[in-house]
């Protein structure tokens, strides 16, 4: 017979951040220190996943997929800024149907409301183009979290650090000149400073995660409230968000339970952000609805398996970021194979390299991502690597295969090595049969 404390529905707190790659926290092993002391406590104290994956490293598609439980295809939200299908279910419904009340704070980016219903909560910059240190107001959560103690919630704290411009923390804390920079980015002047003023807005996020954590210590509900912190999709520089380059789709996880449920492990489980959603339906009694592409992480959190998936599935579709591109991934853990189904075309993001096409982006013309970008362009005129790195961002071929654990930032492609010829067709089929499940027509425009 479960104990009372089972039995009683768990709170949820989803802390989430914008645009942060998994290895610049300590605990998914960034090299450069001081950038999360606080999701590093609670990771070594509670759950980590070490192969949680965003199925599209964008903006709306991460969070639709994390709120309704269906991959972007599904949904409908497969591009960026698109809208998910009418009459869908989301976090908002399938919880409160358990008795829950929902409410989001911050950045929300999803659309539309009839699918999100949310509580909004005020306290929290929406805006992603705010310049500076946003102000942040917990008195709303707090009056949330404690309303009515009688009524479990699930409240979502949406930040918008990391997410350009790079300008809103401290970067006192690092010396330029002494960063490790990722091997995928090409190593300038430019690239060092805003990779500095990033790591100072990882910061600032693990900062709001200790203020989370401290608001449900202090207000007495740590016993029954379950606490997840996710970066949504990789940072938003070149290899990172907007690719299917694992700095864009491989994502932290850090789960802390109360006592009812496992209060420690670290599980390199294969899982991803449809995964959440079914997760909290489970925790909380509910029966997870089969037409959902998530599958509960429980057996996973109370050590009753090792293995979740196979396969973690990847999308990328261009839509208004730039011209037509579009590629499709797959890992099985160890190997990761893009099949580019664009390949003739250039890969271009528009607030990155559109000048290459021509576009001009009037809201922001002087972006950070930019401006690392034309950096990038003038050292590669006389430096091979960073020549090296600029074309392998720009052309890709149809096919390529990196072997995860010795390849971290996918540099060597190993897909036409004969040797893996095999494994390319097993892989190059897990595609297609996702590909078809998921009613993927490869239809790059939002309807």
């Amino acid at each position: 017979m479960l104990n009372a404390q089972k039995q009683q529905k768990p709170n949820f707190v989803i802390v989430l951040a914008d645009d942060i790659s998994a290895n610049t926290l300590g605990c998914y092993g960034s090299p450069n220190p001081n950038t999360s002391p606080n999701i590093d406590q609670l990771a070594s104290e509670g759950i980590k996943f070490t192969n949680m994956f965003v199925s599209q490293a964008i903006c709306a598609p991460a969070r639709a997929e994390l709120m309704t439980g269906l991959m972007p295809v599904k949904n409908g939200c497969s591009i960026n800024h698109a809208a998910t299908k009418k009459g869908t279910l989301s976090i908002v419904q399938h919880l409160e149907k358990l008795g829950y009340r929902v409410g989001l704070t911050g950045k929300r980016h999803f659309k539309p409301k009839s699918v999100y219903p949310y509580e909004f909560i005020d306290g929290f910059i929406q805006s992603v183009g705010f310049r500076g240190p946003a102000p942040e107001d917990w008195s709303g959560v707090k009056e949330f979290v404690t309303r009515n103690p009688n009524q479990p919630f699930c409240l979502l704290i949406c930040s918008v650090n990391a997410h350009a411009p790079w300008d809103a923390g401290d970067s006192s804390l690092w010396n330029t000149d002494e960063l490790i920079l990722p091997d995928n980015l090409v190593d300038t002047d430019v690239t060092r400073k805003f990779f500095r003023e990033y790591l100072a807005e990882v910061r600032a996020f693990d900062e709001q995660v200790g203020k989370a954590r401290n608001l449900i210590k202090d207000n007495s509900l740590e016993k029954n409230t379950a606490m997840i912190v996710l970066d949504e999709n990789g940072t938003g520089m070149p290899g990172g968000k907007w690719t299917t380059y694992d700095w864009g789709v491989r994502s932290a996880c850090v789960m802390k339970w109360p006592k009812s449920f496992n209060q420690k492990l670290e599980t390199n489980a294969i899982a991803q952000y449809c995964d959440i959603l079914p997760t909290l339906i489970d925790a909380a009694g509910g029966n997870v609805p089969t037409n959902l592409d998530g599958k509960s992480l429980m057996p996973i959190i109370n050590k009753q398996a090792d293995t979740h998936r196979e396969y973690a599935f990847f999308l990328y579709n261009s839509g208004s970021e730039g011209p037509e591109y579009a590629s499709r991934a797959v890992t099985d853990g160890k190997f990761k194979l893009i099949w580019n189904l664009t390949p003739d075309n250039l890969y271009a993001v528009r607030v990155i390299n559109g000048f290459d096409y021509g576009y001009v982006d009037k809201k922001m013309p002087d972006r950070d991502v930019r401006q690392i970008y034309l950096s990038w362009f003038e050292k590669a005129g006389y430096n091979e690597t960073a020549s090296n790195l600029v074309q392998r961002y720009k052309k890709r071929p149809e096919f390529e295969l990196y072997n995860l654990n010795e390849d971290l930032y996918e540099l060597n492609n190993l897909s036409n090595q004969p040797e893996y010829g095999s494994r390319i067709t097993v892989l190059k089929k897990a595609i297609q049969d996702w590909m078809k499940q998921q009613g993927d027509d490869v239809n790059y425009q939002n309807k």
